[in-house]
């Protein structure tokens, strides 16, 4: 799902404040999950559990799911009806 206004927000946020390094290693998600464990890194939920943010982020992210799928869908005048 993308959320066009909060995907841009996130956008420039991210552009303006978020920062990126790599590290080559052979198995990638040993170093993520150290990372998870010794950071605070409260937007990782896989993994995160531990994070005192990571309750609320699980909810809030739910409820974003849920929001848009509880909307009913508007007719499109200029679709075309299947075969």
């Amino acid at each position: 799902m993308t959320f066009i206004e909060g995907e841009q927000a996130l956008s420039v946020w991210m552009a303006d404040n978020a920062y990126l390094t790599w590290v080559i290693r052979g198995s990638p998600w040993q170093l993520e999950d150290e990372l998870i464990a010794a950071l605070e890194l409260p937007l990782n939920l896989q993994g995160n559990f531990h994070n005192a943010f990571y309750p609320r982020l699980t909810r809030a992210r739910a409820a974003c799911v849920a929001q848009p799928r509880n909307l009913s869908i508007a007719p499109n005048p200029h679709a075309r009806a299947a075969c």
